[in-house]
């Protein structure tokens, strides 16, 4: 423990930093693990989001201390217990806004996979939804697969709702599992060669993840993946519709 006698202001400073900085790295750490693995970091908007964290934790903090410390101030606890405290609050704030922008489902309609953040989801299609489609989950985004009713009056809401910008990716109610729509998936894929013709770098970084998977090129295609701010691609088996891998490579 530290004598708050024996400190001058950098070094109290410094100290304040490397405590957030050690708090900050834990915490992304495990957003990155859980909410946010990769590529949907990018695709959701991550580094955004972790740049105001780590900005609010890592630096509001450590320059209070270094402008309000004076260890002759008799009530430099209070103040650095304040400043403690309104750094905690801030950080409270920005993590709760990095959970309702975090991935919760990825979901495939049409032609295309969507990924949408828990607070894009539709909170009345939310509570109207089936089991496990009416929460939201907290371990990571999970593959689904979305379906247009056959009920026309189902039909007639749902095309209502578009033409107010609410789409179907977004709504739990007519959310299925994903082994339900993988067949619909397989018409779909294109073939690889296609992708990203002319861009060296982008074909390297696909060439590699081929040969990791460990398929035959002809046995795998893909299909778009739109993300809030960016675009992707998964690679998906064109026998089984099973994706095998999404990548951070806008299709173009």
């Amino acid at each position: 423990m530290f004598a708050l006698a024996s400190l001058n202001r950098y070094q109290a400073a410094g100290i304040h930093l490397a405590i957030s900085t050690l708090v900050a790295a834990t915490v992304l750490a495990a957003l990155l693990l859980v909410w946010y693995p990769q590529p949907y970091f990018r695709l959701a908007g991550g580094p955004g989001l972790m740049l105001t964290l780590i900005g609010v934790d890592v630096v509001m903090g450590p320059v209070l201390t270094l402008v309000v410390f004076d260890p002759r101030k008799k009530s430099i606890r209070i103040d650095l217990t304040v400043i403690v405290l309104l750094q905690l609050a801030a950080f409270a704030y920005g993590l709760s806004v990095i959970a309702q922008a975090r991935p919760a489902y990825v979901v495939f309609s049409g032609d295309r996979f969507t990924v949408v953040a828990a607070n894009q989801i539709d909170p009345e299609s939310l509570a109207s939804a089936k089991p496990p489609y009416d929460t939201l989950p907290i371990d990571g985004p999970r593959l689904v697969g979305a379906r247009v009713p056959d009920d026309p009056a189902q039909r007639q809401k749902l095309m209502l709702l578009a033409l107010g910008g609410v789409d179907l990716p977004v709504l739990p109610r007519y959310y299925v599992p994903y082994a339900d729509v993988a067949g619909d998936l397989k018409g779909k894929a294109r073939p690889l060669a296609d992708l990203r013709k002319g861009d060296d770098k982008a074909r390297e970084k696909i060439d590699a993840e081929v040969a990791r998977i460990g398929r035959p090129r002809s046995a795998l295609g893909w299909i778009p993946v739109l993300g809030r701010l960016e675009a992707g691609v998964a690679l998906v088996d064109t026998s089984s519709g099973d994706v095998v891998a999404v990548l951070p490579i806008n299709p173009g």
